[in-house]
């Protein structure tokens, strides 16, 4: 009987454990208010993260304009754009952030540090958030030598 008991509660635990954002794939980035995951390195963990989406109302990428390669490494401010009240400060482990925000207008503000050029570059959006709809962001970003090819062919 006990067996039985176990075997019922296999599919809502797995269905529980699912429905969680925190265990997306990626790094679990999520405050007291927000839930967010950051990731995106590779195209396994890119599908994996693709598969929880649907649980974040704002998907970002931080890609580089000229090249359209990946960046990560961006720190991103959210703030309530009508307070200006900082809700969330993240520094991102991938291209990807998923955000778990309400209801609401942002500012979403990127920080991006050229290692080569030795500058900062700050990209801001303003994005509404509608309960139960989702919103995608692109940020680009003057990257250099990102995702170019310094092949030079043999003589």
């Amino acid at each position: 009987m006990k067996q039985n008991n176990l075997m019922l509660m296999i599919p809502f635990l797995l269905a529980l454990l699912a429905s969680h954002p925190a265990l997306a794939t990626g790094n679990n980035c999520s405050n007291k208010d927000i839930a967010c995951v950051s990731g995106g390195i590779g195209s396994t963990e890119r599908e994996e993260l693709q598969q929880q989406a649907g649980q974040y109302s704002l998907w970002l990428r931080t890609v580089a304009s000229k090249s359209g390669a990946y960046l990560a490494n961006i720190k991103v401010i959210v703030r309530d754009e009508k307070t200006r009240a900082v809700l969330m400060n993240v520094t991102l482990d991938g291209p990807w952030l998923f955000l778990g925000l309400h209801e609401g207008r942002y500012e979403i503000e990127a920080q991006y540090h050229d290692p080569v050029k030795r500058s900062d570059q700050i990209v801001k959006q303003v994005t509404d958030i509608r309960k139960g709809k989702q919103r995608q962001m692109l940020m680009y970003f003057e990257a250099s030598n990102v995702g170019e090819l310094n092949y030079k062919p043999a003589s």
